[in-house]
């Protein structure tokens, strides 16, 4: 273990914005403050993109709630603000692979992935969604690619 992970270990740091402070709250599951964290950054967002983004991680803690009314009218706000909101148009393509609109959800997963080719949830997902129609080939190819971007991301994170 390097130096830096064990200080971090013993003195974690405490994320800067209250976007970056919710999402760490979500991942542990403290969704109330993972809220408040997101109705902050909601409040104080400078541009239409910040906006998106925090009703965006609205809409995830809605979902974690088991809200989704509440979570698909965050992501339709999301989209209506900014609607080139990576993030947001994968989680709405989620919803519509829940409800079974395979052909739905990958025209969202498609879309993300030409806004943003270097996402690798949207290729994950898209790979999913293609295992789904019985396009196996193509599925192989977007989760090995989804693959190939989570590891440059964890690679240039060290």
């Amino acid at each position: 273990m390097s130096f830096f992970a064990r200080l971090f270990r013993i003195a974690p740091v405490t994320p800067a914005g209250p976007l970056a402070r919710g999402s760490a709250a979500l991942r542990r599951g403290a969704l109330d403050e993972a809220e408040r964290c997101f109705d902050e950054a909601l409040a104080a967002a400078p541009t239409d993109r910040d906006r998106a983004l925090a009703l965006n991680k609205r809409a995830l803690v809605a979902l974690a709630r088991g809200d989704r009314p509440a979570a698909q009218a965050a992501l339709d706000e999301a989209l209506r603000t900014f609607p080139a909101c990576v993030p947001a148009i994968v989680n709405a393509g989620n919803l519509l692979l829940e409800d079974g609109d395979v052909d739905g959800a990958i025209a969202r997963f498609e879309a993300a992935i030409y806004l943003d080719p270097d996402y690798p949830e949207a290729h994950h997902n898209l790979g999913v969604a293609y295992r789904r129609a019985g396009r196996r080939g193509d599925a192989v190819r977007e989760l090995r690619r989804a693959t190939g971007l989570e590891r440059r991301r964890k690679n240039d994170r060290s």
